[in-house]
Parts: C-alpha cells; structure tokens; sequence
C-alpha cells in the first residue's frame, strides 16, 4: 500500500467536517474530530493561509478559492464543453430532469444538470454510488468484470431503497443487458418515486467520457414512456453529443 500523510488527511478530514456542519469553531472541530486544540489550530491556520477556509467571527467555513478548482475541473476535458448545452435540450425535450454524470475513484459525479424543479439527482457536484443509479450502471457496463468488481469490492453495494440491486451477480446480470441495449435503467432504486435512463458516452476511441439521464416521478413518466419515448430522446442527444466530440477530434 503506497504511503498516506496522516497530516493530508486530517485536513481534508476538517474541511469535510465544515462541509457537513456548514461552519464550525475550532473547539467543534477538535470535539468531533477528537484531536488537540493546538493540532486544529495549526491545520487551520495552514488552510487559511492556502486560501482554502475563510474564518467568520469565531466559525471557519470552506474557501471560494475551491470554486477556482470546481470550474477548471468542470472544463478540464474538451468534451465537457458539449455537455451542458445537451443536458438542456434532453431536459426541454422531455420536460423533465437531465444530468451528465462522470467516474472517479468508483463514484459518478454530477458535471451537469437541468431539471424543471429543484431535485439533489440535478445539482452540480453531488456524488452518487453507481450501482443504483442510471449513468452509473451505463458506465459500469463499458467496464470489464475485473473493473467492476473492484468498484463493488471499494463501495459495496449499499441499499437506497427496496429496489436497489444489493448482490453482484444480480447487478452483472443487469449490466449484460446493458450492454446489449445500450440503456440502463433506474427504476426507484436511488430514490423511491424516482426513475430514469442513461446511456454511456464515448469519444471517438471508444473510450467513456461520462453517461447522460434523464428521468423523473415514476408515476408521471411510466415504463413505456421511459423504455421508448425517452430512451428515444437520451439517444438522439447522446449521437448529438458524440458528432460533437467527434468534431472536436477531427
């Protein structure tokens, strides 16, 4: 196993806990996390001086400087420049929520979205499992048995609701019959009420960029609606989607 900063880490330890706690004081931090007052103190004033934390009255709170990191992220890929113009016609197209989701380290994270109403599947940087959700299994089915494996062996395979698939030969089997549609599905398996499709997406090498949703109230939707209106809709955006990229490349 390669070497970790026990330092590194309880640094990202505090600004997760700032996240979680929305501004605390260093007493609140040394408490939950159980570490001195002395060691916060140093972390603390290490991050401040880096810009990353911002202190307001007694509470310290995240930095905007992360804002800088977020959208150089968010334009890092060339592909990426494509992708919120096609959330949006795939949401005004269905009328309801559409999302571009990418992988890291295992997990799918939210790069864009579009969604009629206010809904956390939608908003911008949420990181999701991948197992129970649409744009994680399109991703997973790109993968091979090893890959995926890993992923499960990393994450598991934590129940969401009662639908959410919880064993790995269940889920193998789904994501063979991914591949041999092309869609993948969520129905209720992330959030009762909520179901939707996704596809992968690839660049010209064939290799996956990220995967698109789109989806909403399953009692609005239906199951033909979603297997044959929608997925006829996410299609036409995702070939939309890969001419562009295409182009790029050319």
């Amino acid at each position: 196993m390669s070497r970790r900063l026990q330092t590194t880490e309880t640094s990202f330890e505090i600004l997760d806990l700032l996240v979680e706690l929305n501004g605390a004081t260093m007493p609140e931090i040394s408490e939950r996390l159980g570490l001195a007052n002395s060691t916060v103190h140093g972390h603390l004033k290490t991050l401040e001086a880096n810009q990353l934390i911002v202190k307001e009255g007694s509470e310290y709170h995240i930095g905007l400087q992360f804002l800088h990191y977020g959208n150089f992220t968010r334009q890092r890929k060339p592909e990426y420049q494509y992708a919120q113009e096609k959330v949006e016609r795939l949401a005004d197209t269905t009328s309801e929520g559409a999302n571009f989701c990418v992988e890291e380290h295992g997990q799918v994270i939210v790069l864009n979205g579009a969604s009629p109403a206010p809904d956390p599947a939608y908003d911008i940087g949420n990181v999701f499992h991948m197992h129970p959700t649409a744009v994680g299994k399109a991703i997973l089915a790109e993968m091979d048995e090893e890959e995926v494996s890993e992923v499960v062996s990393e994450w598991g395979l934590p129940a969401y609701t009662d639908r959410t698939i919880t064993d790995e030969e269940t889920l193998f089997e789904e994501l063979e019959e991914v591949r041999r549609t092309g869609l993948a599905f969520n129905h209720e398996e992330m959030l009762n009420g909520l179901s939707a499709v996704g596809v992968a997406v690839k660049r010209p090498d064939s290799s996956v960029c990220g995967a698109l949703s789109v989806g909403g109230p399953a009692y609005r939707i239906g199951e033909d609606k979603l297997r044959e209106e929608f997925a006829d809709a996410i299609r036409d955006v995702k070939q939309q989607f890969e001419d562009d990229i295409q182009s790029f490349y050319d």
